[in-house]
């Protein structure tokens, strides 16, 4: 266990607690142990979460491993986490980063319209970069971002400005739509399993999973045309998306400028 969760340890003590609960908030993970502990963690690009039986052999080196909790039934190994912290409520309310996250797509109660109010208070603002502000809408990735704009036929550099409620509409749902079918509850006994693989296009082919993400230069595989790519917002986020299906002028706007010449 890493150096600063072993010292809850020492100062108040894990083992014996219950599980209560296991929660995810947009792209952090909290578990929520009997007394008021909470382990917050957060898996960055590196890290993962694997449930294994007593026993069983892991899929990954001991080396990688950082939180090991083990339980009669089952045992949780966090392989390379680089974000785990102990918390208890009030401290949690007041940790930067989580106090600030948006509504979680993963919730079972989920507003679209709310979201979409969210979304429209930031104007100016690019589409594709306002989907992977987690302070507007929490649980969006970099590769769901270019998906979801594409199967709205959404171009992610358009200002939130410019877009219809219909677009918007679409946009919330897909996202919501997309990784709700990346989750099982299918592994049996409660557990809810993420697969590692993402899928969008809904095609058994693993080869054929994703419509543009990581495909530049390939073609699209609605229209055929070469799928494109580069840099996007403040961390510059490679963004994917094909210019004929998801042209930066809407047909609205192409008639309007038609009509206007």
């Amino acid at each position: 266990m890493l150096p600063r969760l072993s010292r809850v340890e020492v100062d108040s003590g894990i083992v014996g607690r219950a599980i209560e609960k296991v929660e995810a908030n947009g792209k952090w993970m909290l578990m929520h142990f009997s007394g008021g502990l909470i382990l917050l963690t957060h898996m960055l690009m590196s890290g993962s979460w694997h449930i294994y039986r007593p026993g069983e052999t892991w899929q990954r080196s001991a080396i990688n491993m950082r939180i090991l909790i083990e339980t009669a039934a089952f045992v949780a190994v966090g392989f390379d986490v680089p974000v785990a912290e102990f918390h208890t409520a009030g401290s949690l309310a007041r940790r930067p980063g989580y106090n600030e996250l948006g509504p979680s797509l993963l919730a079972k109660e989920f507003d679209e319209a709310a979201v979409a109010s969210r979304l429209r208070s930031q104007p100016e603002t690019e589409i594709g970069a306002a989907l992977l502000a987690q302070s507007l809408l929490a649980g969006i990735g970099n590769v769901y971002k270019s998906e979801v704009c594409f199967a709205c036929r959404v171009n992610p550099f358009r200002r939130i400005s410019t877009l219809t409620d219909e677009e918007i509409a679409c946009l919330v749902s897909t996202a919501r739509q997309f990784l709700l079918a990346n989750v099982s509850e299918r592994s049996g006994d409660g557990i809810v399993t993420y697969t590692g693989m993402r899928r969008t296009t809904g095609r058994a082919n693993p080869n054929e999973r994703l419509w543009v993400y990581g495909r530049r230069g390939e073609p699209c595989r609605r229209c055929g045309g070469a799928i494109e790519s580069r840099k996007q917002g403040i961390e510059a986020r490679t963004t994917f998306w094909c210019p004929a299906c998801q042209p930066m002028e809407t047909a609205a706007q192409r008639f309007s400028k038609a009509a206007g010449e």
